[in-house]
C-alpha cells in the first residue's frame, strides 16, 4: 500500500508553492516568532461538522499567536490522528501537530464522500476527495481503495491492524528507484519531487491552478 497525505495549510489563507526543484521551498507566511495578534471578537468556525467549542477556539489562538496570522471563518475538518486539516467538503489543506483534539471525531464525509463511492480510499475514517488521490497518485503511482490508517509521524497501516510502512520513506524509497538520487515528475495533476530526504508535491486543479502543496521536515 502506497500513500502519501498531501496539502499547505490553507486555513490560515497561507499557501506555499514549490519553486522548480532542487531549490529550497519558500518559508510559510506566518511563521513562529511573527508577533502576538490582538484579541478578536466572536467567530464563526465549525470543526468537524460542530461549532467550535471554547477548548477549540483556544487551541486555535495558541496557533494563530504562532503562525502570525487568523484561521478565516468558516468550516473546516481535522484528523487528530495524522494532524491533516482541511476546508469542509475538500481534500487535505494542510497539518497540523496531531492530537490536538479539535472539533471531535472525524466524520466519515468531511471531505465529501463518506459512502466509499467518492474514491474508496479511506484515512482515519475519513473517505478521500479526488484531488488527494490524485497526488497520491502523482507521487507515489499506485493508490489501494479500502480502509487505512495514518499517524502523525507517517506511519501507516490497514485499519484494525499493525504498522506496515512509513509514507516519507515510501516515497523516498520510490523517488530512489525511479532515478537514483532524486526523483521529479509533473503533469496537468501537478508535480512532485523526492531527493536528499526532502519529499515535496504541488497538485493543481482543472485550471491549472495550484490548490495545495506539501513539504516534508527534511526539505
Amino acid at each position: 500500500m502506497k500513500l502519501l497525505l498531501v496539502g499547505a495549510f490553507v486555513m490560515a489563507g497561507c499557501i506555499v508553492q514549490q519553486a522548480a526543484p532542487p531549490k529550497q521551498p519558500a518559508q510559510r507566511a506566518g511563521a513562529p516568532g511573527a508577533g502576538a495578534l490582538p484579541a478578536v471578537g466572536p467567530r464563526s468556525i465549525s470543526l468537524n461538522g460542530h461549532a467550535a467549542s471554547e477548548q477549540d477556539l483556544a487551541t486555535l489562538d495558541q496557533l494563530e499567536q504562532q503562525w502570525g496570522a487568523r484561521v478565516p471563518d468558516g468550516a473546516y475538518w481535522y484528523d487528530d490522528v495524522s494532524g491533516a486539516a482541511g476546508p469542509w467538503g475538500g481534500a487535505t489543506g494542510g497539518f497540523l501537530r496531531a492530537g490536538l483534539g479539535l472539533g471531535g471525531a472525524l466524520p466519515a464525509d468531511a471531505s465529501g464522500g463518506g459512502d466509499g463511492n467518492l474514491t474508496g480510499v479511506f484515512i482515519n475514517g475519513r473517505e478521500l476527495h479526488p484531488q488527494d488521490v490524485a497526488a497520491l497518485q502523482q507521487m507515489l503511482g499506485e493508490v489501494y481503495q479500502g480502509r487505512w490508517f495514518v499517524d502523525g509521524a507517517g506511519n501507516f497501516g490497514q485499519e484494525g491492524g499493525p504498522v506496515l510502512g512509513n509514507l516519507v520513506q515510501l516515497a523516498q524509497q520510490h523517488g530512489a528507484s525511479s532515478g537514483g538520487d532524486s526523483y521529479y515528475s509533473s503533469d496537468a495533476n501537478g508535480s512532485a519531487f523526492v531527493g536528499g530526504g526532502c519529499v515535496a508535491v504541488d497538485t493543481k486543479n482543472s485550471s491549472g491552478e495550484v490548490t495545495g502543496s506539501y513539504y516534508s521536515s527534511g526539505c
